[in-house]
C-alpha cells in the first residue's frame, strides 16, 4: 500500500491530472472510477474529456478532500474585493497573489456530452 496522498503532493500535479492518479488518490481501481464516469455516476469532480482522454480538475480533488486554507481564502477574497494592491506599489499578478480567475473562466462540463 503506498503512503497517503497529502495536499501538497495533490497540488504539484498541475492543472489537471488523469483517471489512474485519481482513483490512487481516493484508494479505488481504476477501473472503478472510469465505470462511474461513463454511467454518468460519477459527481466528485467535473470531468473534462478530449477525444478518448479524460482529465480531472485538480482543484476539484483539492476542494473536495482538504479543508478550505483559510489564509488563502482570505488572499481571494481580498483581491475579488477590489485591486490587487491599493497602495502606490505595481500590483501582483493574479499568479503571485493567489487569486482566482473570474466565474468566466471556470470550464464546465458539456451539456448532454
Amino acid at each position: 500500500m503506498s503512503a497517503p496522498w497529502t495536499r501538497e503532493a495533490v497540488e504539484a500535479l498541475g492543472p489537471t491530472t488523469d483517471v489512474p492518479t485519481v482513483a490512487a488518490i481516493f484508494g479505488v481501481n481504476k477501473d472503478t472510477v472510469y465505470a462511474q464516469i461513463r454511467r454518468g455516476e460519477w459527481t466528485a469532480t467535473r470531468v473534462l474529456t478530449l477525444g478518448r482522454k479524460i482529465k480531472i480538475p485538480v482543484r476539484d480533488l483539492i476542494t473536495l478532500l482538504y479543508a478550505p486554507d483559510s489564509s488563502r481564502d482570505e488572499t481571494e477574497q481580498q483581491c475579488a474585493s477590489g485591486p490587487h494592491n491599493p497602495s502606490s506599489e505595481p500590483m501582483e499578478s493574479q499568479s503571485e497573489c493567489g487569486c482566482r480567475v473570474g466565474e468566466s473562466a471556470v470550464i464546465r462540463p458539456l451539456r448532454g456530452a
